[in-house]
């Protein structure tokens, strides 16, 4: 039998089955919506416990599947022979499948057996199913496309891989069967002419050896229905996988995240161990399908990537998938006490600022790792003279409560704060006890104090108000906030009332003198509190009461040290941030100046200071007496952090991120799981902070894994070539460098260089004519990025080009801030920097030359991501004479198309 008639069988077989799975997926969906609580036995609304609502998604769920199944009926056909020697035929679904009812068998392609989809023809291949592991051999497979017009099934640009491993390409199934039998009747879809095209050239053009390109005419991430046989074992990896995807661009990294995020989301493809997992796990079954994130380094990109989740029946909100940016401002304002608020003081991020030496940029692991050297010692010198402290009290009656805390101490001596803090955790009633019997000896007093002046002056507490005010308007701040006071009892002096406010600053004031009498000392001349005792002059209380109230409040502050101690492992955090900046800068070490106001810091140490308040909370999480306390107030912000924890997280264009903000992401899984897959290229880090070297990825996390994929399936082989090209001459990884499918056809065009276009009507006028060469070869407008420098680029240029482009029909729309993103045929003008991770089939790089003089330290990287964003024309212009890399690549450019 000829190939041509074979492959008119499967046509005919398979577009007879797409209307059988359908009209029964069609069928499936009614009888699920048809779920409801009306059909729950005896139910009542009142006492729901979540029963209904419940039954409510899953209805939900099941009929979304099913509609999205009759959409797209399978997407791959293979014939095996099994163990037995028997040929099978099965099909393969994206999502979800139906029984065939003797025509073979619909699998989904999340389920094993879907792993046949993605191993080559001749492949022996072992699979587990119902407990046993079963062989198959691939005889034979075909990747489907379907699509329907005017109710009649068909399958554009389907592939087929045959026994003797020929590959061929096939534009339109309709149209193959018209050419076999001619009393058919066939309808093309107007918008898609390429099925009547290859009618009118019979099977010369209908069916093609090796893979037809696709051109790109619609503006988003490629679909992959069916991954290489690389790529799906990494996406089946087990739910508790730490591993970081390596490649070139055009491999199918991203896609690779998404269907494994799709696949790991889905209970029912899950093994047991898996199932187990997500049933410990603090948000169960019910909550896994939402506890997930995916970063990605900007807000196109996120665009994009939610169209693509859309494909694979992945339910997706904005708040899962985030840019690190917002997502680290949302940390450090609302789950972790680090920002200022209207409420509650903190740093004041100045994202605009650049405070680091150039080298703690490029490897801020060093830094990272000395400033929790930093954390650790200053708690430990905290725990250690807090024990003398106790000691030197004269007169105390702490003696047996002192010589417990010592014996807490005991593993500090061998450098195991953690141990430390379960230790004290112990004796955590008996301090508490303490400290609320002393607070409430040492409040009495000073409250007779207040009220005997207010007996003696009725207006006193209202002259008070009026004196602070006055302090208060001419910014007397103490020194050091917690100096003489108790950290853990301060009182909320922003929400208090003003006489509230009063008692307050009164009993602060008052306690400071106190202490200061008590040790034999002056009270500081500095800050709020020697202005408030200047202005109480003879109304403060006698000395036998200060000094009880001295020796109340030194007693108090030995015991806070140790009451809670292990929460102060996180709150200090910030604390000792400064003090390490402070410390540092002093020795001009990682910082390349002082800050304006110290209240001030810049993006990167909002990520150290994430990081180490993740990573601690991460610590004390593993600990028994946390758990079992994690619903206690004192307990609150460790059960906060422990609720933003998610089962999965994603990171999309990894190497752009820092070392610090990967690890922040890792330390967002929850810790029984630590699910994190993450994907990304050193050849295209565009960043100066980005991680450059695997040995930071296992500074990150020790669990995690690498592997690359090389295989490209975006490029022509021309711009292939192109791009290694570039890859040798800045010195990249040529290990990461792109290899093209064996089969690929596409050979394409060499890219175009123009130089001296200074003049913006001189540039326009030249990318409309390259345009239109573009529009004549393929037939049809494909999507095309034109690139610009600078965010105050796109918009002049994109005036002057839709003014070139008006008798084309023809416009160009300013991507102004990767925000606005044009529509259908638009000509796309974006600053570089946003089109990280997209796809056009030409694009354009303007002003080369401009932004080698500019940014010389990254233009080659971002010359590099330009070009492979293009699948088959790509061009570049120079104001001037074209830089050196350029240059040195000169033959290979042409003039035009």
């Amino acid at each position: 039998m000829d190939n041509q008639q074979h492959f008119s069988e499967i046509a005919s077989e398979s577009l007879s089955l797409f209307d059988f799975i359908s009209t029964e997926a069609n069928k499936k969906a009614a009888t699920a919506n048809n779920v409801n609580a009306g059909q729950l036995a005896s139910v009542n609304t009142l006492n729901d416990t979540g029963a209904i609502t419940q039954l409510d998604k899953i209805a939900t769920a099941n009929v979304d599947g099913y509609l999205a199944l009759a959409k797209e009926p399978a997407i791959s056909r293979i014939v095996v022979i099994d163990d037995s020697g028997e040929e099978k035929t099965f099909y393969i679904s994206r999502g979800t499948s139906v029984p065939l009812k003797g025509k073979g068998t619909l699998a989904s392609y999340q389920s094993p057996l879907g792993r046949l989809a993605s191993f080559p023809v001749g492949e022996e291949v072992k699979l587990t199913l119902g407990g046993k592991i079963q062989t198959f051999e691939i005889l034979e497979k075909v990747a489907l496309r379907p699509s329907r017009t005017d109710d009649e099934w068909d399958s554009l640009d389907s592939v087929f891989t045959c026994e003797d491993f020929t590959i061929h390409s096939v534009d339109s199934f309709r149209a193959l069967l018209g050419l076999i039998s001619s009393s058919d009747t066939i309808n093309i879809d107007i918008d898609d002419s390429s099925a009547f095209d290859a009618l009118l050239g019979g099977t010369e053009t209908l069916i093609i050896e090796g893979i037809r390109h696709q051109v790109r005419s619609a503006m988003a991430l490629r679909d992959q229905p069916i991954l290489d046989q690389f790529q799906d074992e990494i996406f089946r990896l087990p739910l508790r996988s730490q591993l970081i995807i390596l490649g070139p661009p055009g491999t199918g990294k991203t896609t690779t995240l998404i269907k494994r995020l799709s696949q790991k989301l889905s209970i029912e493809h899950l093994d047991e161990i898996e199932h187990h997992q997500i049933t410990q796990s603090v948000v169960g079954i019910e909550g896994h399908k939402r506890s997930w994130l995916m970063f990605t380094p900007t807000d196109l990109l996120k665009h994009f990537v939610k169209e693509a989740f859309s494909r694979e029946q992945v339910p997706v909100s904005s708040e899962q998938i985030k840019t690190w940016d917002n997502y680290r401002s949302y940390l450090g304002g609302n789950i972790l006490p680090i920002l200022q608020s209207s409420g509650s003081s903190g740093f004041i991020l100045k994202e605009g600022q650049k405070l680091l030496i150039s080298s703690t940029y490029a490897d801020p692991t060093i830094w990272f790792d000395e400033y929790i050297s930093f954390h650790h010692q200053r708690l430990v010198d905290v725990l250690v003279n807090g024990l003398k402290q106790l000691h030197q009290i004269k007169g105390s009656d702490l003696s047996q409560l002192t010589l417990a805390i010592e014996k807490s101490l005991q593993p500090l001596e061998r450098g195991d704060l953690i141990a430390c803090y379960r230790n004290l955790h112990g004796i955590e009633t008996e301090i508490s006890d303490k400290i609320k019997t002393l607070k409430s000896e040492c409040d009495s007093l000073l409250k007779k104090a207040l009220v005997q002046e207010f007996n003696k002056n009725n207006n006193i507490l209202t002259e008070f108000a009026n004196h602070i005010d006055t302090l208060q308007q001419d910014r007397i701040i103490e020194t050091e906030v917690g100096t003489d006071e108790d950290e853990d009892e301060n009182e909320n002096i922003i929400n208090a009332t003003p006489v509230q406010k009063v008692q307050q600053a009164f009993n602060r004031a008052i306690r400071s003198l106190a202490i200061s009498k008590y040790q034999n000392r002056s009270i500081s001349k500095k800050g709020l509190n020697i202005k408030i005792v200047e202005w109480l002059g003879d109304r403060i209380p006698n000395d036998d009461t200060l000094q009880k109230i001295g020796l109340y409040s030194l007693q108090q502050r030995g015991l806070r040290t140790y009451q809670r101690a292990s929460i102060k492992y996180i709150r200090d955090i910030p604390n000792s941030y400064r003090a390490f900046r402070r410390n540092c800068l002093s020795q001009n070490l990682w910082y390349d100046k002082p800050v304006e106001r110290p209240q001030h810091i810049e993006s990167a140490e909002l990520d150290l200071i994430v990081l180490a308040m993740l990573k601690s909370a991460r610590q004390l999480l593993k600990e028994r007496f946390i758990k079992q306390n994690l619903d206690q107030s004192g307990f609150a912000l460790l059960n906060i952090i422990n609720s933003t924890f998610r089962n999965q997280i994603l990171v999309d264009e990894a190497t752009d991120f820092s070392p610090l903000q990967l690890a922040c992401m890792e330390a967002l899984t929850v810790p029984e799981i630590g699910s994190f897959f993450a994907c990304g290229d050193f050849n295209q880090r565009i960043t100066q902070w980005g991680t450059r070297s695997e040995s930071q990825f296992d500074w990150i996390s020790n669990r995690i894994e690498t592997r690359t994929i090389n295989t490209v399936y975006r490029q022509s082989r021309l711009l292939n070539d192109f791009a290694e090209q570039l890859l040798e001459g800045m010195g990249g990884d040529l290990n990461n460098r792109g290899i093209l499918p064996n089969h690929m056809n596409h050979i394409g065009v060499a890219p175009v260089l123009a130089e001296h276009h200074e003049d913006i009507k001189h540039t326009a006028r030249w990318l409309k004519d390259r345009i239109t060469e573009v529009e004549r070869s393929v037939n049809v407008m494909p999507t095309i990025a034109i690139l610009v420098n600078t965010e105050d680029d796109v918009k002049p240029l994109a005036e002057a080009l839709s003014d070139e482009l008006e008798d084309l029909n023809l416009r160009a729309v300013p991507c102004s801030d990767g925000q606005s993103l044009g529509e259908g045929n638009d000509v796309r003008v974006f600053d570089l920097q946003h089109i990280k991770g997209l796809e056009f089939e030409a694009v354009f790089f303007v002003g080369v030359d401009t932004l080698a003089a500019s940014n010389p330290e990254l233009f080659e990287k971002y010359l590099y991501v330009g070009a492979t964003r293009a699948a088959t024309y790509f061009g570049v212009t120079c104001t001037k004479d074209a830089p050196k890399c350029i240059n040195d690549l000169r033959d290979s450019f042409i003039s035009h198309w």
